[in-house]
């Protein structure tokens, strides 16, 4: 389930819980090591038919509460497309998913929290492995997006500061997007992000712009912006 491209602006719509969704009938394992590691797949998926086979992965490991999420995120996909993740609908819907992958699947949890315009507890460094990431917006009124990015050989040789301020087709080259996650989260909210680590440096940052505004400065540009390693 990607839900973004490389420093990519995040709707600007509120990521809340949706109600009780009622369980298609079938045969559902409840296996959460597998729901976890087909969670990871699904947020590097490209295509449209690496997406639903990820999701059909999640759909046959969700455990019984999230069946009717899975079942929904699947057949919403089916219509809309990789647009469907950028909706109020989809966002809400993964909020779901990722609130319990937080909660149960194995990994690091790394809670930061995002103010105006600094994120707050974000480690220097982190261990290899499945990272589990909880972005909560404390800011008063701006909305706060965290992705995150391995760089490349070229791009840990190059300064983040030079990396962002180039042109998105130029910047690809320095960004290894198959280890990338993203959280979005409205103010007094909380957005979620899993993925499996590699050793390397990581570039992470929050694009949004100041006020909302289309010209907006970016947050990153306020103070929204780091690099970690892991090993």
């Amino acid at each position: 389930m990607r839900r973004l491209v490389l420093f990519v602006t995040a709707a600007g719509v509120a990521v809340g819980l949706l109600g009780a969704v009622p369980a298609p009938a079938g045969a559902q394992t409840g296996d959460v090591t597998a729901l976890c590691a087909a969670r990871i797949e699904a947020n590097n998926a490209q295509g449209k038919a690496a997406n639903l086979a990820a999701i059909t992965k999640m759909l046959a490991a969700a455990p019984e509460s999230l069946v009717g999420t899975v079942t929904q995120i699947r057949d919403a996909y089916k219509q809309q497309g990789d647009k469907f993740f950028n909706s109020e609908q989809g966002l809400q819907l993964v909020s779901q998913v990722d609130t319990y992958t937080y909660d149960n699947c194995p990994g690091t949890q790394v809670p930061v929290t995002a103010i105006d315009y600094q994120f707050q507890g974000m480690p220097t460094t982190l261990p290899a492995g499945a990272t589990k990431f909880k972005l909560t917006n404390t800011a008063p009124k701006e909305d706060h997006e965290l992705i995150v990015f391995k760089l490349t050989p070229q791009g840990e040789a190059k300064s983040p500061d030079a990396i962002l301020a180039l042109p998105q087709k130029k910047a690809r080259q320095y960004v290894d997007q198959s280890v990338s996650t993203f959280m979005f989260a409205p103010p007094g909210q909380s957005g979620y992000g899993l993925v499996d680590l590699q050793p390397g440096k990581y570039l992470y940052a929050c694009f949004l712009p100041q006020g909302g505004k289309k010209k907006g400065t970016p947050h990153f540009k306020l103070g929204m912006e780091g690099t970690f390693t892991v090993s």
